[in-house]
């Protein structure tokens, strides 16, 4: 099976690429200077290219940094893009997975924007029969996701690459908030799986791609100290625009219940101690 896949470039799209690779199928990468929201070309690839599925992964990220200018972005690129992969895939008859957040109901433009394609994505499967299908990805950590400056390019902070990176080069670890909020790390490899898996189904429904351990931001700190040892401690910082303090954003049904926190960390600090030696971002 010939897959399209959207954002194929990214932190989750590389690690796509190599599931569907692993299981058999070829990829079609749709990135770089071709625009999710541009339905000649999303048409095109697929005709093209003879593509019998697509994994939408394109999207705007970020919480805090979406607010303002960004707000418009998202919601063209989330939700018109999404809604523009539905329509190409209806007309080729073909299924779509929609990656999906676990963010889903905070109060932030990234989580406001991905929820309503979740949505959408729902009640075209649900009242037009389409073969839609939503992996809702919880907080993937691993290899090739970029860093935050000053140690790598991402406008967007995650929280693996900025606590390991700061971690390695001797930096405190700077927590929003107290550290209590619970999140539910998974590692990107089973992410993938469970995205491509999803090209099957089930259509109408959310997998959620968790593994539903709830982890503290602080035990995850801790945890990225204590495996790399060295002068750094945690500070607190405050809270970020879009982001309640207390939160719980943790898989209730998770498809990744088999590895759970700190599942490949030691990789993960490997490739990261690699990259800053190297300074070289692959994806």
């Amino acid at each position: 099976m010939n897959v399209l896949v959207t954002g194929s470039a990214g932190f989750i799209g590389t690690w796509v690429r190599d599931a569907l690779h692993r299981d058999g199928h070829t990829m079609t990468g749709f990135d770089g200077d071709r625009d999710v929201r541009d339905a000649r070309a999303v048409a095109k690839a697929i005709e093209d290219d003879r593509v019998e599925a697509v994994i939408n992964l394109a999207g705007v990220l970020g919480t805090a940094e979406t607010f303002g200018d960004g707000e418009r972005h998202a919601a063209d690129v989330n939700i018109v893009g999404a809604v523009t992969i539905f329509d190409a895939a209806a007309r080729a008859g073909i299924p779509v997975v929609q990656i999906g957040t676990g963010h889903k109901g905070q109060p932030n433009p990234y989580a406001i924007t991905k929820g309503a394609a979740e949505d959408l994505a729902l009640a075209r499967a649900q009242w037009k029969g389409e073969r839609i299908a939503v992996v809702r990805a919880f907080h993937a950590y691993g290899p090739r996701q970029k860093p935050f400056p000053p140690h790598g390019p991402s406008r967007v902070r995650k929280i693996i690459p900025s606590f390991v990176c700061r971690a390695l080069t001797g930096m405190p670890l700077e927590i929003n908030g107290d550290g209590t909020q619970l999140i539910d790390l998974v590692h990107v490899a089973d992410v993938a799986d469970v995205l491509v898996g999803a090209i099957g189904g089930p259509y109408g429904d959310v997998t959620e791609a968790g593994t539903g351990k709830a982890t503290s931001v602080y035990a995850a700190a801790s945890e990225v100290i204590a495996r790399i040892g060295g002068p750094s401690r945690i500070v607190h910082v405050p809270m970020r625009d879009g982001e309640p303090e207390g939160t719980t954003v943790v898989a209730g049904n998770p498809a990744c219940a088999d590895h759970p926190w700190p599942h490949r960390l030691s990789e993960t600090i490997a490739a990261y101690r690699d990259y800053l030696a190297a300074k070289d971002v692959t994806a």
